[in-house]
């Protein structure tokens, strides 16, 4: 009984988080059409954190499929968009798996946790610099324009990874410690 019970918990907290994500992605956003600064990774990360890569990841897959929906309706390349949020939950989910095991939690190691946040969001933006490159060939246009904004979308990643994890690594201490969530323990 008490292992269905987590699993309900633990079922609904991640779709707690997806909503946000969504949420997030959605009205606290900077878009154009090369160019995205975006807090919807916080909930993805905080994912990462308290449960591990897969939960993170479906997170981010099931949050960003809504929100690409929401956004630009099912589009044949809508697969390709919903994969790369998925990198940066497999990243520091594995890296705070690794973590624990050893004893310690990624958030507690605030030096780790933001060096893990960073490769997490440098790895994003490749799989999105390459999302970009598939719809390019795929809808036949030009990948010279969007190629030219990758450099300030590593930075855009960069100090976004930097502010979530500013923001992620007190608040999974806090809910870790409130006892909200005993089915990530």
């Amino acid at each position: 009984m008490k292992n269905k019970r987590n699993a309900a918990h633990t079922l609904c907290t991640l779709a707690l988080l997806t909503a946000v994500m969504v949420l997030l992605t959605m009205t606290v956003s900077i878009k154009t059409p090369y160019f995205k600064l975006t807090l919807g990774s916080l909930p993805v990360v905080l994912a990462a954190l308290l449960f591990g890569p897969l939960e993170g990841a479906l997170v981010a897959v099931l949050g960003e499929f809504i929100a690409q929906i929401l956004g630009y309706g099912l589009m044949p390349t809508t697969f390709i968009w919903i994969w790369p949020p998925a990198i940066r939950a497999l990243i520091v989910g594995s890296a705070a798996m690794w973590m624990r095991r050893r004893g310690r939690r990624l958030e507690e190691r605030p030096a780790v946790c933001y060096m893990v946040c960073v490769v997490g969001a440098v790895f994003t933006t490749v799989g999105n610099t390459v999302g970009m490159w598939l719809d390019s060939l795929f809808n036949r246009t030009s990948f010279a324009a969007a190629a030219f904004w990758v450099p300030s979308r590593f930075v855009s990643g960069i100090a976004t990874a930097i502010v979530v994890a500013t923001v992620c690594m007190p608040l999974a201490i806090a809910l870790r410690r409130s006892g909200v969530l005993k089915c990530a323990e």
